[in-house]
C-alpha cells in the first residue's frame, strides 16, 4: 500500500474518531410531508365537540396529492369529520414547497369510560399524526335540571320567577313533560319563549332555558317552602327542588274608629275626620303616604301626611280636614282616600252629605216673618175698606 493512500485513510479515521468524541453524525434525511396540529392532547367532557386545525406541509419540490383518513383506534362512539372549505375531504394536493390546512372535528360520545384515547389522522404513506384526548368524567345517559338561583326570597304578594336549565345529555331527542308540586292555593307555570307550556323538545346533547313563575297564596304565612319540580318522560327524568322564602304577608287598611265611612258637612265649611291606617299584614310597611281624590273645587288635608313605618298590628291615627266646595249644593258627595304604602296600598271612600248652612235657614225663617208681617200689615190697614 502506497504511502498516500496510508495517509488518506488514517486521515478518515482520524475524522472518524472526532467524530464519534464530538458526537456529531449526519443529518437525517427530512420527511417529504409533514403533519402538524398546535394542540395534539387536550381534556374533554361527555358530549363535547374538539376542533383540530391540522397544517400538512409538502418539503418536496413536486406536488404531492395525500390520502387523509380518521383511525379511531377501535373506540366506538366517537364521530370524526375532516373538512376544507366547508367540505368533508378524503384527499389534498399540495404545491411544492407548499402547506394546507384541514379541520379536524371530534365528538366525544355521551357513554363513555373515564380516561385517555388516542386516534390518529393517517396520511397514507407519508406517515400519520397521533392525537390523545382524555376524558375528564364518567359519561352517564341522563338528563340534568338545574337553576343558577334555586332559592328567591319575597313577600306573599311577589310573584317567585325561576331560570331553570334542562339538559339533554342522551343521544335522542327528547320531549319531556314539566310539572312543579307547589303547596295547595299557589299557581306555577311554565314559560319558554313567553309562551306558557307544559311540556318542551329539547335536542341530543343540548340545553334549553325555562322560566317557572311561582305564585304565592294571598295569605301565606312567613316561612321557607320547598318546591320539587321535574322533567320526564318515559325514558329519561331529571329533578330539582326550588325553595321559596315568604318574608311575610303585606296588608293594609285605611278606615275610621267607628268603622263609618260617612260624614256632613255645609258648603264651603270645613270638617275634621279622624282616620285609622292600621297595618294587618305580618311584615312591616314603610313609607306610607295618604292621599285624596274630591269633588271639584274641595280640599282634603292630612296630619300626619307621612307615616315612616308601621308594625304588624298596630294603627296609626291621621287627621283628615275637609273644606268643601262654597258652591256646593246640598246633596250626597263621594270622597276617595288613599294610604300608599312601598309594599301595599288600599283605598277607602267616604259619602259627604253637604247640608243647608244654619245662616241660610235663620234668614229663610226672618224672611217668612217678614212676609207674614206684611201680610197682616196690609190686611189691618186695608181690610177696613
Amino acid at each position: 500500500m502506497s504511502s498516500s493512500i496510508r495517509r488518506k485513510l488514517s486521515f478518515r479515521m482520524l475524522l472518524a474518531v472526532l467524530a464519534g468524541l464530538i458526537g456529531f453524525s449526519a443529518p437525517a434525511a427530512a420527511a417529504d410531508v409533514d403533519l402538524y396540529t398546535a394542540y395534539t392532547h387536550m381534556a374533554a367532557t361527555p358530549g363535547q365537540s374538539l376542533t383540530y386545525t391540522i397544517d400538512i406541509i409538502n418539503n418536496t419540490g413536486q406536488i404531492q396529492t395525500i390520502p387523509l383518513e380518521f383511525d379511531n383506534g377501535g373506540h366506538e362512539g366517537w364521530e370524526a369529520e375532516l373538512t376544507a372549505g366547508g367540505n368533508q375531504i378524503r384527499q389534498i394536493s399540495i404545491r411544492p414547497e407548499g402547506e394546507r390546512s384541514v379541520t379536524l372535528t371530534l365528538k366525544v360520545p355521551l357513554q363513555v369510560n373515564r380516561g385517555d384515547y388516542t386516534f390518529r389522522v393517517n396520511a397514507g404513506p407519508h406517515g400519520s399524526l397521533p392525537i390523545r384526548v382524555t376524558v375528564v368524567e364518567e359519561g352517564t345517559y341522563r338528563s340534568e335540571l338545574t337553576s343558577d338561583q334555586p332559592n328567591l326570597q319575597g313577600h306573599s304578594d311577589s310573584d317567585f320567577s325561576y331560570s331553570l336549565k334542562l339538559n339533554n345529555r342522551t343521544a335522542e331527542k327528547q320531549t319531556y313533560a314539566l310539572s312543579a308540586d307547589v303547596p295547595q292555593g299557589w299557581d306555577a307555570r311554565f314559560q319558554s319563549g313567553g309562551n306558557n307550556i307544559t311540556s318542551i323538545e329539547v335536542e341530543p346533547n343540548a340545553t334549553q332555558t325555562i322560566t317557572l313563575r311561582v305564585t304565592p297564596s294571598s295569605n301565606a304565612a312567613a316561612d321557607t317552602y320547598r318546591i320539587p319540580v321535574r322533567a320526564s318522560n318515559n325514558t329519561t327524568s331529571a329533578e330539582l327542588t326550588l325553595e321559596a322564602v315568604i318574608t311575610g304577608t303585606y296588608a293594609i287598611q285605611l278606615t275610621t274608629p267607628d268603622e263609618r265611612l260617612s260624614t256632613s258637612i255645609t258648603a264651603g265649611g270645613t270638617r275634621s275626620l279622624e282616620l285609622l291606617v292600621k297595618n294587618t299584614g305580618s311584615a312591616d310597611l314603610t313609607d306610607i303616604n295618604l292621599t285624596s281624590t274630591a269633588p271639584a273645587n274641595w280640599e282634603v288635608t292630612f296630619e300626619p301626611k307621612t307615616i315612616n313605618v308601621i308594625k304588624p298590628g298596630q294603627s296609626v291615627p291621621v287627621t283628615a280636614t275637609i273644606k268643601s266646595a262654597k258652591e256646593a249644593l246640598p246633596g250626597d258627595y263621594v270622597l276617595s282616600m288613599t294610604a300608599s304604602a312601598a309594599e301595599k296600598s288600599t283605598d277607602a271612600v267616604f259619602r259627604v252629605t253637604v247640608k243647608t248652612s244654619m245662616l241660610w235657614g235663620w234668614v229663610g225663617v226672618l224672611i217668612g216673618l217678614a212676609v207674614i208681617g206684611g201680610v197682616y200689615w196690609l190686611m189691618r190697614k186695608y181690610g177696613r175698606r
